[in-house]
């Protein structure tokens, strides 16, 4: 048995997801405590419109998790998946731990990447910086 790092990326029914955000987010972290996951991180991404039809839908939520989990449990979470009425599509990656920690920095926070000044000076409030990190030139 070997842990390995994951990310997760399940498409959710966006109108089971709307109805109770609760019991969509309880469907997926209940099939990773099933196949014996540690869940590190997770958040909804993002609600798209498909590019085409999945099981009828035309928009689906992209919901990320990051997590640990025996390599041997990886076809046992995509049966699971495909057995999950909320769950339209899934799609797992096992990522490098530089990789996996990034991604669980990303989720803990806003999600956004930042670069180095926007980590320092995260609101743009530093007389020395403008909004994006780079030096005000002045106007006369």
């Amino acid at each position: 048995m070997s842990e390995y790092t994951y990310e997760g990326m399940f498409l959710l029914d966006s109108n089971r997801y709307a109805a109770d955000p609760e019991a969509a987010t309880a469907s997926v972290m209940g099939m990773l405590d099933r196949c014996g996951a540690t869940v590190v991180a997770h958040r909804p991404w993002q609600e798209n419109k498909l590019t085409y039809p999945i099981k009828g839908h035309r928009k689906g939520l992209y919901y990320l998790a990051c997590f640990k989990m025996d390599g041997s449990k990886v076809d046992e979470l995509t049966r699971l998946g495909k057995l999950n009425e909320t769950v339209l599509r899934q799609m797992v990656i096992n990522h490098p731990q530089v990789v996996f920690d990034a991604m669980v920095d990303a989720l803990s926070h806003d999600g956004a990447i930042h670069s180095p000044e926007q980590r320092q000076d995260p609101m743009g409030m530093r007389d020395d910086m403008g909004p994006r990190g780079e030096k005000p030139t002045d106007f006369e």
